[in-house]
C-alpha cells in the first residue's frame, strides 16, 4: 500500500514539474532535454533529464528510476537519441551502465539528490556525440 501511495506521488509530481521543465530543458545549464524514439509506438519522446558531468565527446545523464524509466527502455531497444543542449540538438547514441560512485560524485548537487530522493534504481546513461 505505501509503494503504490510513493508511485502515485511520483507520478503526479512529474505529471507537474515536467511541462514547464521541457520548456527550459537545453536551455538552463542543469537540464538537457533528450529525444528517443517509443520502442512500442516508434514516436518521438521527448524528456527532460538533470544533465550531468560532460565530457569531450559526450555527457552523463542519472536514470533515477534506471529500468523503471520509459527512456532508458526506449535506449535500450533503440540507442539512437537526439539531445537539446546549449539551445542546440545534437545528434547522439546512448548507453546505459550501472551505477558508479565514482562517475556519481562528478554530477551537480541537483542530479546527486534524485537518486536519494526519488530513486528506484538508479543507472548511469552515457550519451556520446555523432556529430561535432
Amino acid at each position: 500500500m505505501a509503494r503504490r501511495r510513493h508511485r502515485r506521488l511520483h507520478v503526479w509530481f512529474w505529471r507537474v514539474v515536467n511541462p514547464p521543465t521541457k520548456l527550459l530543458a537545453g536551455i538552463v545549464p542543469w537540464w538537457v532535454l533528450l529525444e528517443t524514439t517509443g520502442r512500442r509506438s516508434g514516436r518521438t519522446r521527448r524528456v527532460p533529464v538533470a544533465a550531468g558531468p560532460r565530457e569531450r565527446d559526450g555527457l552523463w545523464l542519472n536514470a533515477v528510476h534506471g529500468r523503471h524509466s520509459a527512456w532508458v527502455l526506449n535506449i535500450d531497444a533503440e540507442p539512437a537519441v537526439r539531445m537539446r543542449v546549449n539551445r542546440r540538438w545534437r545528434r547522439a547514441i546512448a548507453t546505459v551502465h550501472p551505477p558508479d560512485p565514482a562517475t556519481a560524485q562528478r554530477f551537480n548537487w541537483y542530479a546527486r539528490g534524485g537518486p536519494r530522493t526519488f530513486g528506484i534504481d538508479p543507472l548511469l546513461v552515457f550519451v556520446r556525440w555523432t556529430e561535432p
